[in-house]
């Protein structure tokens, strides 16, 4: 099979489960369990955006439907400020920002950094990048890193200075990095790659040491790439999943961040996004929610959901495991995995689920035209929902 039949057939597979309505199997199926606290219109339909909605203090971080950043309060939705740079954050996959600021990048050079007060720009820079940006960029204390693919196959980890931009040092890799992420001194890098004459993935996580950004270790998987989202870190462990591995298999793993040493190793269908809750770590499994013992990797329970759609949005709050899926929004009950809700109704179910994410008290469901922010799911509270007349942003 070769490597662009292959990309047709996930292509269309996934063209067909985004009409495919799930099978009514719970007699919950709409909105009247989740109490609509705000909501927010967009100016403009666009593909939505990769990163979930994110809180910081009393406010709101949204990539929006028309391409935008913007920022609202966290309590009614209101219009703090809008970015100037638009389609800025469809190739990262979380907002990368520290106290003060946010960072990113847009078009096919421009890196940037904005006030999170106001959003007024603090910096430009320009990388002779040639080509968009990698999926994922990262920050620590003094540097802002940003991984690159060109025209001429280059792949490129840039290190920048987060308080003016200025270029400090870059380093060549041999993969396009997929993801990026910094902790304790060190920068992860995972990535994945076809192999040649195989329609199917490999990967890797390299560890480099900083400031050198010297390779440190190198933990390899033969079945599956490491996706940025895929990987986190939690007291000097790091928890790790691979996608697209075929049958070649995919797995999640647990390694010492200082020494790449493999803890614990779980086969799953796929991996797609890793939440940790006390001792359980949490992810989205292609058709599935899932939930492993956290220092073992056993399996708690498996979740399968009656479409298919390798996407990742998952977040957890209060008890449940919230999932965006083939447009749907599907709510688990986090220690049995129980299905106890699903909705496709939004708009009158003509708008697409893209993202969810939880905090402040609040679960923010983004969809191809709105911004929901709902209550928590509360199956002893169904009510009819109420909330303030639709935001225009």
């Amino acid at each position: 099979m070769s490597r662009s039949f292959y990309s047709l057939i996930m292509v269309i597979l996934f063209l067909a489960v985004a009409c495919v309505e799930p099978p009514e199997t719970h007699v919950n199926h709409d909105q009247e369990a989740l109490k609509l606290v705000w909501e927010i219109g967009y100016d403009a339909y666009v593909w939505g955006s990769y990163a979930a909605p994110t809180v910081f203090r009393d406010s709101l971080l949204i990539y929006s439907g028309d391409g935008g950043i913007h920022c609202v309060t966290v309590d009614s939705g209101r219009n703090k400020w809008t970015s100037s740079y638009l389609s800025a954050g469809f190739m990262h996959k979380a907002f990368v920002m520290d106290q003060a600021a946010l960072f990113g990048f847009s078009g096919k050079d421009k890196v940037f950094s904005i006030q999170l007060e106001d959003g007024s720009t603090l910096w430009e820079t320009e990388i002779d990048s040639g080509r968009t940006f990698g999926y994922h960029t990262a920050l620590n204390e003094d540097s802002y890193f940003i991984g690159t693919s060109s025209r001429n196959k280059r792949k490129t980890i840039w290190r920048l200075n987060k308080v003016n931009g200025t270029i400090m040092d870059s380093i060549i890799t041999a993969y396009m990095p997929w993801g990026l992420f910094t902790k304790q001194g060190r920068l992860f890098n995972s990535n994945g790659w076809y192999p040649d004459n195989s329609p199917y993935f490999i990967g890797n996580i390299v560890c480099y040491d900083l400031p050198d950004m010297d390779t440190s270790w190198v933990y390899s998987t033969i079945g599956g790439g490491i996706s940025s989202g895929n990987i986190v870190e939690e007291n000097n462990i790091l928890y790790a999943g691979t996608v697209w591995g075929g049958s070649l298999g995919n797995e999640i793993v647990a390694l010492n961040a200082e020494t790449g040493t493999r803890l614990w190793r779980t086969e799953t269908y796929g991996c797609y996004q890793i939440v940790l809750d006390g001792d359980v770590l949490y992810y989205a499994g292609g058709s599935s929610v899932n939930a492993l013992d956290k220092n073992t990797g056993h399996v708690l329970w498996e979740a399968i959901i009656p479409t298919t759609d390798e996407s990742s949005p998952l977040a957890y709050w209060d008890g449940y495991v919230y999932k965006a899926h083939g447009g749907t929004l599907f709510i688990f009950d986090a220690t049995t995995g129980e299905r106890v809700h699903y909705t496709y109704t939004f708009n009158g179910n003509t708008e697409y689920v893209y993202q969810v994410s939880t905090g402040a008290g609040k679960i923010f469901v983004q969809t191809s035209q709105h911004l929901y922010a709902f209550e928590p799911f509360n199956p002893e509270a169904l009510s009819s929902n109420s909330g303030d007349a639709i935001l225009q942003i």
